[in-house]
């Protein structure tokens, strides 16, 4: 079984600025295909104990993942709800200074209450993940 699925990509920015558009500008980048709402707006509350969250367009939430840790302009760790926050996942999002670029680490993995799930999970996930890496390139390549 794999435990860990880890994508990573390169920016062309310094990681101050990738971590900005990643928490800050999130609704701006963010697929809206791999939205709860793909109508609503997300919004990230950079803090620990906050949380990534779709709002539709009728003013309902729902709460994509919470933040356990964080660590400007860094580190960025999840829990992650699949469709359900009684079956949450861990995502790990790195930001490394290369030479004046960034490199992006994302590590998703399952937590306990996922290990059962998580190998037909996963497929989705890389799915997801090699979706949004490249929109958040692409987003801060265009602007």
């Amino acid at each position: 079984m794999v435990e860990l699925l880890v994508r990573t990509i390169e920016l062309e920015c310094a990681p101050e600025h990738a971590f900005d558009v990643f928490t800050r500008m999130i609704d701006l980048w963010w697929p809206r295909g791999h939205r709860k709402h793909r109508d609503g707006s997300l919004r990230l509350e950079a803090v620990a104990g906050g949380a990534l969250i779709d709002r539709a367009p009728d003013g309902t939430e729902w709460t994509m993942g919470e933040v356990t840790e964080i660590e400007p302009p860094r580190r960025l760790d999840l829990d992650w709800y699949p469709g359900s926050d009684a079956a949450p996942t861990s995502v790990e999002i790195r930001f490394a200074d290369r030479d004046g670029r960034t490199l992006v680490t994302v590590t998703h993995r399952p937590l306990l209450e996922t290990k059962s799930i998580w190998p037909e999970r996963v497929a989705l996930f890389t799915k997801g993940w090699e979706a949004v890496l490249p929109a958040l390139k692409s987003h801060i390549e265009e602007t």
